[in-house]
């Protein structure tokens, strides 16, 4: 699944000579938090809200309001905008990107083609991409089964639990197995159903001898 698929193309950028005081109002006004930073078409950097937030003096600034004020009309976006920041393809893997964007604590890729850009893909982005994998969104039952990951690894594994919603007509729309977070030797396997049919599939798979979630 590609990038491209999934960023908002043709982002609101802001240039490094801007000031954060109009980086900060065209994010609230556009309900962003972060703006990539461009100069003369080239990519140079992203700033986001928490930076603004970051070189604004706190409460307990010895700074009068005045100062306050006058230090915020000259604080400029090159002054605190994440230089060089990291990017994506618009045809990279959006999944290899969330997994990254998770290791690295990022929030945001800017995506360019070539040397231009050509949109951004947020962690919101991604959320909605999980969300729409999971179906979440969706008015369908589901059911977790909790499994030692020896047994999740048989080859036959999934194939009995597809035979078994077959035997009761129970339609079976989506299937997905992850690491149980709080332990190292359990495997999550989560099936998506078709509505209504949630209890009637956990007591079928607790009968058979798997073990719900």
């Amino acid at each position: 699944m590609k990038v491209k698929y999934w960023m908002t193309k043709d982002p609101v950028t802001i240039a490094p000579d801007a000031l954060i005081a109009d980086a900060a109002r065209i994010m609230k006004e556009r309900g962003f938090r972060r703006l990539p930073v461009m100069d003369n078409g080239k990519l140079v950097g992203l700033v986001t809200y928490r930076n603004i937030l970051e070189a604004q003096p706190s409460s307990v600034s010895t700074l009068s309001v005045h100062e306050a004020r006058y230090l915020a009309t000259k604080v400029l976006v090159k002054d605190v905008m994440r230089k060089n920041p990291i990017t994506v393809g618009p045809d990279d893997d959006v999944l290899t990107a969330l997994l990254e964007g998770h290791q690295k604590g990022l929030g945001a890729y800017p995506v360019v083609d070539g040397d231009k850009l050509v949109g951004i893909v947020t962690a919101t982005d991604l959320f909605d991409l999980v969300i729409h994998i999971l179906g979440a969104d969706e008015r369908e039952d589901f059911v977790y089964l909790s499994e030692d990951a020896a047994k999740t690894g048989q080859s036959d594994y999934l194939t009995r639990i597809i035979a078994l919603m077959a035997e009761k007509d129970i339609a079976l729309l989506n299937v997905l197995t992850f690491p149980q977070k709080d332990s190292t030797d359990k495997v999550v396997t989560l099936l998506k159903l078709s509505p209504g049919r949630g209890s009637e599939a956990a007591e079928a798979l607790t009968e058979t001898g798997y073990h719900l979630l």
